[in-house]
């Protein structure tokens, strides 16, 4: 008991220990409060800006995959006008300086913005541009009364008149106001996404493809769609059903296990949907460079992004590995281009070996 209370009699003078030890010994210069909400918003500022001018470059890159493969995307298509647009909203959790960033960014004034606007889309050959307000969808305006109404309910709106085949919008550029007729155009039914970090990845879902920024920063434009184009075949094949299929006969064994009050953490799961998984990858990469030719775009250097993206674990070969490494990927690609260009000059329809198109 007496050795408790000199402990607890030695606390204040440990804990004063602590913080001397933890003052700087020498002067730096103080950061206001002010200062640093100002700094904290030019930073919010400058990541919004950059993360939606990558978002507006990757669906320019998407949009004509989505466009010349929708034989391919067998059922899985919906009708766009080939725009992206931002609304002002209060999302949950977002703080109010968040708000103001977003705000300063897109200059919304209470009204939504269009952001990028793919070439060849409905909505270019329209003449929509970027910062362009949307002020009016079809009978229904905007007004400074319904203006929170009007924001949250844009899409379901867009999406009611693209199913009747005609959409009408009034927007504001540079203080004028105009009336624009689209005709949507059936593409693909795949979303897109961009993942704030600094890995150097993308991945789908079956329904949206997702690109990291440090993807977007590091590869140009052509090796961006190559990208795109091998997450879209993911989507076309259906591979993130087929990974599921297997992942749910490795759990069959788990769950035998676990009958034994043995649990082993799923490792059935996870070695049955990884044991056709480089299968599945060097699917996607075949079918790829088909997507890609239907699109009207040269196969060619296409191999060479395998070359940019090697490193020390994708140039070798392991049983552990999920995807191809990099040297048989770039053969793969190298390969296929050569199988398309025969096909070219017979005249042969432009169709991976084995598939059938259901035509519409």
């Amino acid at each position: 008991m007496d050795l408790l209370k000199t402990s607890l009699k030695l606390v204040p003078s440990c804990i004063t220990a602590v913080l001397f030890i933890g003052c700087a010994s020498i002067d730096i210069p103080r950061v206001s409060p002010q200062e640093l909400a100002a700094e904290r918003q030019l930073q919010l500022e400058h990541t919004l800006t950059e993360g939606f001018d990558q978002i507006a470059r990757l669906h320019n890159l998407l949009w004509p995959l989505l466009q010349g493969n929708t034989d391919f995307c067998r059922g899985m298509t919906t009708r766009s006008l080939g725009l992206r647009h931002a609304s002002p909203r209060s999302e949950t959790g977002q703080s109010a300086i968040e708000r103001q960033a977003r705000d300063s960014v897109f200059d919304f004034n209470n009204r939504p913005v269009i952001y990028a606007v793919a070439e060849g889309s409905p909505a270019d050959i329209a003449g929509l541009q970027p910062n362009d307000r949307i002020v009016a969808v079809g009978t229904w305006t905007w007004t400074a009364e319904s203006a929170n109404e009007f924001n949250r309910s844009l899409n379901r709106r867009l999406d009611a008149l693209m199913r009747r085949n005609a959409v009408t919008l009034e927007i504001e550029r540079e203080g004028e106001r105009m009336s624009i007729d689209l005709t949507p155009e059936r593409v693909c039914d795949v979303k897109l996404g961009l993942k704030p970090t600094l890995e150097v990845q993308a991945r789908t879902n079956g329904r949206e493809i997702t690109v990291t920024l440090g993807m977007a920063d590091r590869l140009d434009d052509e090796q961006i769609r190559t990208v795109l184009a091998h997450e879209l075949a993911h989507c076309t094949m259906g591979h993130i059903t087929r990974t599921s299929v297997n992942s749910a006969a490795g759990l069959l064994f788990d769950l035998a296990f676990l009958t034994q009050r043995v649990w082993l953490g799923g490792v059935f799961s996870r070695l049955s949907r990884d044991a056709m998984s480089i299968n599945i990858e060097r699917e996607a990469d075949y079918v790829s460079m088909y997507l890609l030719a239907n699109s009207g775009f040269d196969t060619t250097e296409r191999a060479a992004i395998w070359r940019e993206l090697a490193d020390e674990v994708t140039f070798r070969s392991s049983f552990f590995n999920t995807h191809p490494y990099s040297p048989e990927r770039y053969l793969l690609l190298t390969k296929t281009h050569e199988e398309i260009e025969r096909k070219r000059e017979s005249g042969a329809e432009l169709v991976p070996n084995g598939m059938r198109l259901r035509r519409r």
